[in-house]
């Protein structure tokens, strides 16, 4: 405005005044894009800005040839994003005291970290890039940032989410480094009917960690148990040729000779592990329904319900909700079952505990709000798996008894 007059205003879009959550920005803070029909608007009203239409129309053309697929274009991006990378931390580091640490490396600089690194939606990753945002993530101080800054990388999935997990694996040190290699061979590797990653691709993604991790990786492909176990091996003992990597075949053999038991623990230890950490309720539900597929029977079903038990109340909420619903919507087929003696357990008098802490989660839930979505989706699914069960609930709650 200050430059090409109010009237100009015709040919922008105001990106950042909401009529909700910031209706009145201060004149600073208001981010305006040019519209996406300038050229048109720009030709059908010629008495606008006369004296500054070339300036205007010159303006337009630097920003489209910003966004151009070249590399003056990426050049360009990537001073931006470091520029804004150092601005927003050296404002956090000049105003800690007044600044949440959430905001900065949860929420801001993640996307200029994935920004950098990521060359476009289908490129592959390039090192050099990744490099370049590794430089930026050695300017945070605190390691516990730093980690929050690379979590918060790849929410949209992707080549971001990828960004994130090579990132994680690239660092001296992993402190939950099983979980990160499982959870990196579930977003390399979908499960059917999609079909396999070629081992070069996946040769080509790992070179970019250290060869330690990629040994790990590679044996996690193949124990993977969301794939055929002769697709595993296969995809595992290409991937392993393509990295020149010797022994596989006899370390994973190994794994697999655990007993039982310890297996099982094991298993289960990395799930409530991953609960602890406070990860997302939706992951850990695909994880557990991922383990009792995989081994499914009683004994496997009750240390799933224990694992829940250790957790707090909130997160055993929020992972039950979870649970029946698949990635693409549709019902677990073995859900009823694990729900209903989910739901038998947490009645008896055995869990006696575990039951009054989640009435009593469910009790101020409703008190500050009723319509919680949480709270009515646990108790239809408790309804849906013990409907008398859902009715002592409810009374225990407070809450209105639901109509059969």
């Amino acid at each position: 405005m200050r430059e090409f007059g109010e009237e100009a205003l015709i040919f922008f879009k105001d990106m950042t005044t909401d009529p909700k959550l910031n209706p009145w920005p201060k004149p600073e803070e208001i981010v305006l894009a040019f519209r996406s029909d300038f050229e048109t608007l720009f030709e059908q009203h010629p008495a606008v800005a006369p004296a500054k239409r070339a300036a205007l129309q010159a303006l337009y053309r630097r920003i489209q040839k910003s966004k151009a697929l070249t590399d003056e274009a990426r050049a360009q991006k990537n001073v931006f994003q470091k520029l804004s990378f150092a601005a927003e931390l050296l404002h956090y580091y000049e105003n800690q005291n007044t600044e949440a640490p959430d905001v900065i490396f949860a929420q801001r600089l993640p996307a200029l970290v994935e920004q950098l690194g990521v060359a476009g939606p289908q490129e592959p990753l390039d090192e050099r890039l990744i490099v370049q945002a590794e430089g930026l993530l050695a300017l945070v101080i605190n390691p516990d940032h730093r980690l929050m800054v690379v979590n918060n990388v790849g929410k949209g999935g992707g080549a971001g989410k990828t960004l994130k997990y090579v990132l994680r694996l690239r660092a001296e040190k992993v402190a939950d480094l099983n979980d990160v290699v499982t959870e990196f061979v579930r977003h390399l590797v979908p499960p059917a009917p999609e079909r396999l990653p070629s081992s070069q691709a996946l040769a080509a993604l790992l070179r970019l960690v250290r060869p330690d991790m990629q040994r790990l990786v590679v044996k996690a492909i193949m124990a993977y148990d969301r794939i055929q176990k002769a697709d595993a091996e296969t995809l595992g003992k290409a991937l392993g040729a393509e990295l020149g990597l010797k022994g596989l075949e006899e370390e994973v053999r190994a794994q697999e000779a655990l007993p039982p038991e310890m297996e099982r623990q094991i298993a289960w230890a990395k799930i409530h592990e991953l609960i602890t950490q406070r990860t997302d309720a939706a992951a850990v539900a695909d994880m557990m329904r991922d383990r009792l597929h995989a081994k499914y029977d009683a004994d496997e079903i009750r240390q799933s319900w224990i694992t829940l038990t250790e957790a707090d109340p909130m997160s055993l909420i929020r992972i039950f909700c979870q649970l029946p619903f698949r990635a693409d919507g549709r019902t677990d087929p073995i859900a009823r079952t694990v729900m209903e003696t989910y739901v038998t357990r947490l009645t008896h008098e055995k869990y006696a505990a575990t039951y009054h802490k989640i009435v009593n989660s469910l009790r101020n839930m409703f008190r500050a709000k009723p319509d919680s979505p949480t709270l009515l989706n646990f108790v239809a699914l408790v309804k849906w798996a013990g409907p008398e069960a859902a009715n002592k609930l409810c009374a225990d709650v407070g809450m209105p008894v639901p109509t059969h």
